[in-house]
């Protein structure tokens, strides 16, 4: 199951195993035993993962590599995951509800958790120790070469994200990309390894003018167009990095201002991984980029009723958060009923956000000041005052006594 021959065996016996729950083997005694083929666990992972189920996701590929425990694959799968776990946490995976709108919650993110940190580190030593040890006796081995690149993929990832270390981040992706390209060379078709050499030539390839000369000086360089060419590729053509390409691609796409490309991508994806209610968020998103903010308001309020009805996987949504993004577009856009009931989805419940049911309090009175309907505006600007949140508190109070000259 190691060598890149059997990939194409490999991935169809893992899916024949789902759909049979078990693949039964001759026992010593002739008795019928049952195994589950790791990989199963690795794939049934995968999709745990992208529906933004990390917990599920952690304990399939504990599982798998309970079968197999020097698969490097599943440690990768393993550390990517303990990653976004904690990428998720920290509010980096849904920063479309913060905008100008509702800034004021960033102050509410928490900082990176030392010991989640260590599980991703730990997770990709175990796989370049893998790695290494297979090198030694086959330089060629493909798997281990492809493994190396992703561990120090990741490595790049959280550099920037979570280390906020630009240049350390691209140490690393310039590894990735070194082994990946070694990939290539011993073997054209193995298509994932394209996905790497692909995001590295096209963030070295945006690097801004004013500092690429720093870039190339660090033997560093990049085309934004064949990275994505090469993203394209293993979209169509690879085995494990599909879907993982697809997210990348179309958050270039985005970056390119290439919108509707975006929104087919992440319209796709959304197919493939119903229960992630990113997705449909990013093509709200789209649109607000776009400055189609009727078409954004109506996928946030599609969203918003998914997460009302219960749609699987959308309990995960920040749901004070997203009907306040509701009321400010509402807001925004001149639609003063509308508007008031997407507040009213926060400030008429006794377990919404206290700092968001005062914010919105504020907004429900300048809609009724709107309105001229100064009795309500004046209603809502006390239960403001009544909260115990300074900053909205103080506006609350100055608003009642520009009411009352």
């Amino acid at each position: 199951m190691n060598s890149r021959v059997g990939a194409k065996s490999r991935h169809l016996s893992a899916w024949l195993s789902l759909l049979l729950g078990v693949t039964l083997v001759l026992g010593p005694a002739g008795a019928a035993a049952e195994t589950v083929d790791p990989w199963v666990y690795y794939y049934a992972g995968q999709d745990h993962f992208y529906n933004v189920e990390y917990d599920l996701a952690l304990q399939d590929f504990r599982d798998a590599l309970a079968g197999d425990p020097d698969n490097p694959f599943f440690y990768n799968s393993l550390a990517n995951t303990y990653l976004f776990q904690e990428l998720y946490r920290l509010g980096q995976l849904e920063g479309n509800l913060y905008d100008a709108s509702n800034s004021f919650l960033k102050e509410k993110k928490p900082e990176p958790d030392s010991a989640q940190m260590a599980k991703v580190k730990e997770a990709l030593a175990r796989v370049r120790s893998i790695c290494e040890a297979r090198l030694r006796k086959n330089p060629r081995d493909v798997d281990a070469l492809y493994n190396l690149g992703i561990s120090y993929s990741t490595e790049g990832n959280y550099k920037f994200t979570i280390e906020k270390s630009w240049f350390d981040a691209l140490r690393a992706g310039s590894k990735a990309n070194e082994f990946h390209r070694k990939v290539l060379a011993i073997d054209p078709n193995y298509h994932d390894a394209k996905l790497v050499p692909g995001v590295y030539d096209y963030v070295v390839g945006s690097i801004p003018g004013s500092v690429k000369w720093l870039a190339f000086l660090f033997g560093y360089s990049g085309s934004k167009y064949r990275g994505i060419r090469l993203m394209q590729e293993t979209i169509t053509k690879g085995k494990l990095l599909t879907s993982a390409s697809a997210f990348l691609l179309a958050v270039v796409y985005t970056r390119e201002k290439r919108h509707d490309y975006a929104r087919t991508l992440f319209s796709s994806l959304q197919d493939y991984y119903p229960r992630n209610p990113l997705l449909p968020l990013e093509i709200a998103r789209s649109y607000t980029r776009e400055g189609k903010q009727k078409e954004a308001l109506e996928q946030y309020v599609k969203v918003a009723r998914d997460m009302e009805a219960g749609r699987p996987g959308y309990d995960k949504l920040p749901r004070e958060r997203l009907w306040y993004q509701i009321g400010v577009l509402y807001q925004q856009r001149g639609e003063w009923s509308q508007a008031l009931n997407a507040f009213a989805m926060i400030t008429d419940r006794n377990d919404s956000d206290g700092l968001l049911k005062a914010h919105s309090g504020l907004r429900r009175g300048e809609i009724f000041l709107a309105q001229n309907r100064p009795d309500r505006a004046r209603a809502e600007y006390q239960r403001v005052a009544d909260l115990p949140y300074e900053e909205t508190r103080l506006e609350a109070r100055q608003r009642l006594r520009t009411l009352s000259q």
